[in-house]
């Protein structure tokens, strides 16, 4: 071989290695994109509710859907806002965060919410949405927005259901019609201490004995006029609305609450236990609070409910929670994103999805006559009518970071000898802490 040849070979045999070194760096290139880029599967993250429950939403899905019925679809269901709002943070940071997630209505500026896409209004157009769903969605979920001067309504995506607090009670000691007010309510409590004095009428405090005790408080907050944001909780309607709060709770009260805070903690049991031996006649919860009862064997024939009862009908509004469904941004799969988000809008996905899930009131008007004659439970003459009440004003409200302000308010509440310095102490914490991971501004500002 000439010098020449030999220097030619040499070229094409570097020029060889590099072209093997670049096919390969973009194998590798792809197969990390692949890796970051999250699971194969599409994958749906709930809060709350049944797992098992929540699968067979999705084979009826397949069933409507046949396109995707081939399709591997995960769902994953939280037991707490707190652990899946923290692993919807970590999940988002190394790219594996679910196809569709859920959002509360109840934070208003979610930190997530950069991480969702609106909904196409071709697809699902908002004044549709106005005249399908209560009216109370189209407020929290049509978002506005000014392009070339001109306005554009937006969707965030589908609600399926809401709950609002209702009280269990005791019918053999207690009529629904004496519970039409928080006034009636009062009478009620004093007659029965009356009667049964080492017993307590109802059990609504102290964090660590009371399900949904930061909803319950919030409920108060809420009866006042005016109030529908942690911002609008003042000084003088803090005092307002816990004035009959505390009524409740003092020892040495007409309720005597706080008699059996020491030994129910020691047992780590709540309000449904002492519910469960006729030891309070009432408890204050969610429709799902029932399932709680089940297990604690409460009488069939003597449980009732009715709707957490105002000053007066016309007065305050009454606490809306739901979880809404909404697409991530970063999904490979929106077609199928948007199917699944589409199905549920319709009645008939409704309709699956509240099967499942019976103790939710349906968000679609449509479904709202012939749902609310469903029973909660088969064990119980308990109906989603009993829930209901039309006259009352349904909203949520704006708790700024949800996981902190159900985490602490209980908390700063209990404490009742300094609860309103502590409170609004609290209120500027959690505000300097929204407007850190929401705008990612004042970062090194301290907040305690």
């Amino acid at each position: 071989m000439n010098k020449n040849k030999l220097i030619f070979a040499i070229i094409w045999a570097v020029l060889l290695g590099l072209m093997l070194l670049m096919v390969t760096s973009l194998n590798k290139g792809e197969a990390d994109k692949k890796k970051i880029s999250g699971p194969s599967d599409f994958t749906i993250w709930m809060v709350w509710d049944n797992l098992a429950w929540a699968q067979n939403i999705i084979n009826n899905f397949k069933a409507v859907n046949r396109e995707y019925s081939k399709k591997n679809i995960k769902i994953e269901s939280f037991p707490s806002y707190e652990d899946y709002s923290l692993s919807l943070i970590s999940a988002i940071a190394s790219w594996k965060a679910p196809d569709i997630f859920v959002l509360n209505n109840n934070e208003k500026e979610s930190v997530f919410i950069n991480q969702t896409i609106w909904v196409d209004p071709n697809l699902i157009n908002p004044n549709d949405f106005r005249k399908k769903y209560k009216w109370v969605f189209a407020d929290d979920l049509i978002l506005t927005t000014w392009e070339w001067e001109e306005k554009q309504e937006f969707l965030k995506w589908i609600p399926v259901w809401y709950e609002s607090l209702w009280i269990f009670y005791n019918r053999r000691y207690i009529k629904a019609s004496e519970l039409g007010s928080l006034s009636a309510l009062n009478n009620v409590v004093a007659k029965l201490k009356d009667k049964k004095p080492n017993l307590i009428p109802i059990w609504i405090w102290n964090w660590s004995t009371v399900i949904n005790a930061e909803d319950i408080a919030t409920q108060f907050f809420m009866l006042e006029d005016g109030v529908s944001s942690l911002s609008d909780v003042s000084w003088n309607k803090l005092k307002q609305s816990l004035a009959t709060y505390f009524l409740f709770w003092d020892i040495n009260g007409y309720n005597g609450y706080d008699s059996r805070f020491a030994e129910l903690s020691k047992f780590w049991q709540n309000s449904v236990d002492l519910f469960s031996k006729w030891e309070t006649f009432m408890v204050v919860g969610y429709p799902r609070l029932l399932k709680v009862i089940e297990k604690k064997w409460f009488s069939k024939n003597f449980l009732q409910a009715v709707p957490f009862p105002h000053y007066f009908s016309w007065n305050g509004k009454t606490l809306v929670n739901y979880d809404y469904f909404v697409i991530n941004k970063d999904t490979k799969n929106f077609d199928l994103a948007n199917a699944f988000l589409l199905y549920l809008s319709w009645d008939i996905g409704a309709q699956d999805y509240l099967k499942e899930f019976p103790y939710y009131l349906p968000a679609l008007l449509s479904l709202e006559s012939d749902k609310l004659e469903d029973k909660v439970s088969d064990k119980y003459n308990v109906i989603l009518w009993d829930f209901f009440n039309s006259d009352y004003e349904l909203s949520s409200f704006d708790k700024w970071i949800k996981s902190l302000y159900d985490k602490n308010i209980i908390s700063i509440l209990d404490n009742s000898s300094n609860y309103l310095s502590t409170f609004i102490k609290f209120q500027s914490e959690i505000l300097c802490k929204t407007k850190k991971v929401t705008t990612l501004q004042n970062l090194s500002k301290n907040c305690e």
